[in-house]
């Protein structure tokens, strides 16, 4: 059967963190949501939306009851089968970040970055010439993570956008900071997760 694949290939690919609550409507689309997120630079982007969770149960015996027809496209005698199907799983991003100074390209320290996402908020300005921003770890009243953050993933191939955003996500880096070669930048592996609920994606009709 001859036929044509359809999928996603984004010329263009654009992460927007917003570290408060969006709120969304029916009207406008998500990539508009956006406007007032800070934009980062990434690569290497895998998108898993939530999935369903199956089993099979084995039971006693076997079935002959069925008769070719409505919905059974062939008759015999089978063992007793039945699909569990179990809670949905996470939505679930990964992606490499090209770091940068000035917060991984944040010029709102303190406000909408990924570290403020998976360290919290506890960051302290240093006034020295030139000006740091100095991130805090593992303080449980002072810097714990925030949870009502958002990441939205725009991919826009020049025909058509698919818009992809995870609410209330959890970040976390999973692999050290190390540099390139050629491309002569510091990067960092990062992973993010939300439950189903939080995770939409958004097809251009």
């Amino acid at each position: 059967m001859a036929g044509s694949i359809s999928h996603i290939h984004a010329r263009n690919a654009a992460l927007y963190v917003d570290s408060a609550a969006i709120t969304f409507d029916a009207s406008t689309s998500l990539d508009q949501e956006q406007g007032g997120a800070t934009i980062f630079k990434v690569k290497n982007v895998i998108v898993t939306p939530p999935s369903n969770e199956l089993d099979k149960t084995d039971l006693w015996g076997e079935d002959s009851l069925d008769t070719l027809g409505s919905n059974v496209s062939a008759t015999g005698t089978f063992q007793i089968q039945a699909i569990e199907r179990k809670s949905i799983s996470l939505g679930r991003v990964r992606f490499t970040l090209v770091l940068s100074h000035d917060e991984a390209g944040s010029t709102t320290p303190n406000a909408e970055s990924l570290e403020v996402l998976f360290h919290g908020a506890s960051q302290i300005d240093i006034v020295d010439n030139p000006a740091f921003t100095r991130s805090v770890y593992g303080d449980s009243t002072a810097s714990p993570p925030i949870s009502v953050g958002n990441l939205g993933f725009v991919f826009n191939n020049g025909a058509g956008i698919v818009n992809v955003n995870m609410n209330r996500v959890e970040v976390s880096p999973t692999a050290d900071i190390r540099p390139t070669g050629a491309d002569g930048h510091w990067e960092q592996e990062m992973e993010a997760v939300c439950l189903a609920q939080d995770f939409v994606i958004e097809r251009q009709d």
